[in-house]
């Protein structure tokens, strides 16, 4: 009951605001999508481009720590055969035991490390792309705030952008101009000509970092 209560309350409230907005004829509501946006960026191209460099060398690392490991349990499993030969003296069989006991203590640590490293940079990584991701966002919310105040928006929301309880921040407005096709031609305007190597430079190899 008391569920049913806040809920009704809640229609209640967006109702009155959908009144309020309705009796304000004069305001004028524009909309964008910051995820076309920023994937239409020709920074983020860039970017991008960057990081998928820098995950392949991640892989490319984690795969060689692999096949170290790989073979160390090979080595292993090679000295547990021969220790089982019938033919060879106890004493022998007892060091080889012993070599093959090192070896997989040798490859667990190496097994574990190689977790552990692997963890360690996709959590740099992650925190890599939010970073600079959420620059190329500032970026263009300055834009389209250049743009709001030069056509004399007074509402510009975002339709793909989610509020705390991961609902749509605007789901339906009959009268906003959808603005996102012509911002795409603004942040794109300092774009590079095709061919143009502006823009190759300025930022480091990200795969130096792996080690």
């Amino acid at each position: 009951m008391k569920s049913f209560k806040i809920i009704a309350a809640l229609i209640s409230a967006l109702v009155m605001t959908s009144s309020s907005f309705a009796q304000e004829k004069d305001e004028k509501i524009g909309t964008v999508n910051m995820q076309k946006l920023l994937a239409g960026y020709f920074k983020a191209a860039d970017l991008l481009k960057t990081f998928k460099e820098y995950e392949k060398g991640i892989l490319e690392k984690n795969e060689l720590k692999a096949e170290e490991v790989k073979a160390l349990t090979v080595e292993a499993n090679e000295l547990t055969k021969k220790a089982e030969n019938p033919s060879i003296t106890r004493e022998k069989k007892d060091e080889l035991f012993r070599e093959a006991q090192l070896i997989r203590s040798e490859t667990k640590a190496r097994q574990d490390a190689r977790i552990a490293w692997l963890n360690r940079k996709r959590t740099a990584f992650n925190e890599k792309q939010k970073v600079e991701l959420g620059i190329l966002r500032e970026e263009i919310m300055v834009m389209v705030r250049e743009v709001g105040d030069a056509e004399g928006y007074d509402y510009i929301f975002d339709r793909s952008g989610a509020s705390g309880a991961s609902l749509p921040i605007l789901s339906y407005s009959k009268d906003a101009t959808d603005l996102t096709a012509a911002m795409l031609d603004r942040i794109n305007r300092d774009a590079p000509e095709e061919g143009s190597d502006e823009g190759d430079g300025g930022n480091e190899d990200p795969a130096k970092e792996q080690e």
